[in-house]
């Protein structure tokens, strides 16, 4: 049997294909638990099935398909210094080109979808940074990727912004509710 790579046209990545399959099996898994976490939680039911879908794309496309050794010695580089890094990429963004802006702009449904879902906006967009904190140290079990303060930083930012235009939007459209 050929491998997948050769069945593929040469301008989809493999990479792709695997990100596509996890999303898929990960999104399975999200709507057999969102309502019954919306009866649960009483959280809002279409942002909340928006929130658990955004949130398997992020992990389908940053959690590590591959697992070599060596993934002490990366979690040490990964954790000396996280301020110091952190601060460079602040002061560096936009050097890394797309990936940093996506490094935001990835997150900025997420953290919006968090707040509209949950109506926590401190609390949801605090919990999936840190949860996704755990993705980038899980990111040293692959070689070929980086666990990057930097990102976590990025990341953050745009679970901040998403979380904030939500707030406001949320307070708008109260403001013109009361009219």
């Amino acid at each position: 049997m050929p491998h997948l790579a050769h069945l593929l046209p040469h301008h989809v990545p493999i990479e792709a294909v695997r990100a596509l399959t996890l999303w898929s099996a990960l999104a399975l898994g999200a709507v057999a638990v969102w309502r019954p976490l919306v009866r649960r939680t009483g959280w809002a039911r279409l942002p909340t099935l928006g929130l658990l879908l955004w949130t398997c794309l992020i992990l389908a496309m940053t959690v590590p398909l591959t697992v070599k050794a060596g993934a002490g010695e990366r979690l040490s580089m990964c954790v000396s210094h996280p301020v110091d890094r952190a601060a460079w990429s602040v002061r560096t963004f936009g050097d890394r080109g797309l990936e940093d802006v996506m490094n935001v702009a990835l997150w900025i449904p997420a953290g919006a979808l968090s707040v509209v879902a949950t109506r926590r906006p401190v609390a949801a967009p605090a919990f999936l940074s840190l949860t996704f904190v755990l993705v980038e140290f899980l990111q040293t079990l692959d070689p070929g990727r980086e666990c990057d303060a930097g990102d976590v930083t990025y990341n953050s930012f745009g679970l901040v912004l998403g979380a904030v235009t939500a707030l406001l939007g949320v307070r708008v459209r109260k403001a013109f509710a009361s009219r």
